[in-house]
């Protein structure tokens, strides 16, 4: 049985209220009631909630509005963008910013000399960039697929034409001919080969490790770490073999996507390999085995470390005359590194840099006596 007892309200706080509120005489508060919950445990009991829903309404539920959101975005997509590639396509660049999908098509099948009609463009693609002064804009260049050879031959033939008052650039799709090499390849000044040199590693860095990171991009042939010595940890480099030259080309690339889906909701996923462990690799293309051998080694080796037979009359010093004259002056001595004791570092004697960074100096056997 709940107990009710009535609070009279003061004459001050009658005072501070407006004249509407006056007409309040008493609260009722029920001493016997349970505390209200706070916002903690209200949290906590939406979570256990949440987690003792029923897996299978969740999962209707989920197709359900996938399905909803397939179906509005039928609706909603360009016919003209919702097709597939097809094989017969260009590439189109030197856009304005502010060129659309109908500038495009009004482009395409508008030359009377190279006829193209619009059931022949089965695709235009034009990527989104960044609104300016609250306008879309494209990133300046585009995709158009057509439906056979003879539409993508006549579209190749309307490069350099106006369009917006800009000569557009055409190429083929499948046509890689005049891409610039990647920043690796212009870095590196080295060609592309199926061994990757892999630096900035940890010093905790294994072999498994590295075959783990890299095995995404196809079959490891070999992996050689360099290590040290007395530890056998890692020194912070390490060579990876690959057995075809497109495995490493796409690990040099940076990333590769994973996963194939027929739905278009779900999107493959990307797997990025210049990072491992928290640390930025460096990577670039390692000579091949035989290559670096022969550059050493080989008939082709170039002779600077006087291996060759022709190198000891190479490396020897110039002949010179005699000076018979008597009082002639000797040739000067060149100094040793011994004969000069007070040799100097960037405008410091040695037992200056000693004093300067703490190392051990060696005892001269003088000994200071104070007064």
């Amino acid at each position: 049985m709940s107990v009710t007892t009535a609070v009279p309200v003061s004459a001050e706080s009658k005072k501070s209220k407006r004249k509407r509120d006056e007409d309040l005489a008493e609260l009722e508060v029920d001493i016997n009631a349970d505390e209200p919950p706070s916002k903690k445990a209200l949290r906590k009991a939406k979570r256990s909630k949440t987690a003792q829903t029923d897996p299978s309404k969740d999962e209707a539920h989920k197709a359900k509005s996938a399905i909803t959101s397939a179906s509005k975005g039928k609706e909603e997509i360009d016919p003209m963008t919702n097709q597939s590639r097809s094989g017969f396509g260009i590439w189109i660049g030197n856009l304005s910013f502010f060129t659309t999908r109908d500038d495009l098509m009004s482009f395409v099948t508008g030359d009377a000399d190279h006829p193209i009609t619009k059931a022949e463009v089965t695709r235009i693609h034009m990527p989104s960039g960044p609104m300016k002064n609250g306008k879309p804009q494209n990133k300046g260049f585009a995709y158009i697929d057509f439906a056979d050879q003879t539409a993508l031959n006549h579209g190749l033939e309307l490069s350099e034409k106006l369009l917006a008052g800009r000569r557009v650039l055409i190429k083929d799709a499948k046509s890689f001919e005049g891409r610039p090499a990647s920043k690796e390849d212009i870095a590196s000044g080295k060609t592309p080969s199926r061994k990757v040199f892999v630096g900035n590693l940890s010093f905790d860095t294994t072999t498994e490790m590295l075959e783990e990171h890299f095995g995404v991009c196809g079959a490891i042939q070999k992996t050689q770490i360099a290590t040290f010595e007395d530890s056998g940890k890692c020194k912070g480099y390490a060579w990876v073999e690959f057995e075809e030259l497109s495995s490493a080309q796409a690990a040099m690339r940076g990333w590769i996507e994973q996963g194939t889906s027929t739905n278009a909701k779900q999107s493959k996923r990307r797997v990025w390999l210049k990072q491992m462990n928290g640390r930025q690799l460096r990577m670039e293309f390692a000579e091949d085995s035989v290559t670096r051998y022969n550059k050493r080694f080989g008939k082709e080796a170039k002779k600077t470390n006087g291996t060759g037979p022709d190198d000891a009359a190479e490396n020897q010093a110039p002949i010179t005359e005699v000076n018979d004259q008597v009082g002639s002056a000797p040739p000067p001595r060149t100094k040793r590194d011994s004969d000069n004791k007070h040799r100097r570092r960037n405008g410091y004697e040695d037992e200056t840099v000693k004093k300067l960074t703490g190392a051990i100096t060696e005892g001269t056997g003088k000994k200071v006596v104070f007064d």
